[in-house]
């Protein structure tokens, strides 16, 4: 079957999208707002933008009322994020700060995650995330103001938290990660199969 997007309602295309680019790590994102509000929330639209520079990238996109999100607003303000792995262990907590709840509640206290102070931008990261990339605004790329569009956030990183028993020789050990994706609807997937291939 071809599907021609521009025959497509947005939200017929997101699910075309969102189903057959799966898995998809995780961003969860924390932010502050110019009057010191904290917000926590998880992204998939994420990857590695650079390694040298070292950036990573996100969108908040949307939602369907064309409303943007507190993280992006807070970037917007604050140039500043910081952004976490979610392993396994995290995924009830991660799953809270999806909640739509209202600007002025911390996620933090809501999902009673622990926060501490990051070394080098003035928002809070999660202390019990086995790594945690400290970034400050590269540039925000507008891609569009309809429904389930949003902008590209580029941020440069300036920080990286790994957890002490995480971490050898500059290598992350995914068992101690234990990382999970997400697919559509409001299914993840585990990494705890995977396979080796050489590249020889």
């Amino acid at each position: 079957m071809e599907l021609s997007p521009n025959a497509l309602t947005p939200e017929e295309t997101y699910k075309l999208l969102i189903g057959g680019i799966t898995p998809r790590p995780i961003a969860w994102v924390s932010s502050v707002s110019l009057d010191g509000k904290v917000n926590l929330a998880p992204f998939s639209f994420f990857t590695v933008a650079s390694a040298n520079p070292p950036m990573l990238c996100f969108n908040p996109m949307f939602n369907s009322e064309k409303m943007p999100k507190d993280t992006l607003r807070n970037i917007q303000e604050q140039k500043e994020f910081v952004i976490h792995s979610v392993s396994y262990d995290d995924l009830e907590a991660m799953n809270k700060t999806c909640h739509n709840v209202d600007a002025d509640v911390d996620e933090f206290e809501y999902a009673e995650i622990e926060k501490v102070a990051s070394s080098c931008v003035t928002p809070p990261r999660i202390k019990n995330a086995v790594v945690a990339y400290e970034c400050k605004l590269n540039r925000i790329v507008d891609l569009g103001e309809g429904a389930l569009s949003g902008h590209l956030v580029i941020g440069e990183v300036c920080a990286i938290h790994v957890a002490d028993d995480a971490i050898s020789n500059y290598r992350i050990d995914a068992d101690k990660l234990d990382s999970i994706g997400r697919m559509a609807g409001s299914d993840y997937s585990l990494t705890r199969e995977r396979t080796t291939l050489s590249r020889d």
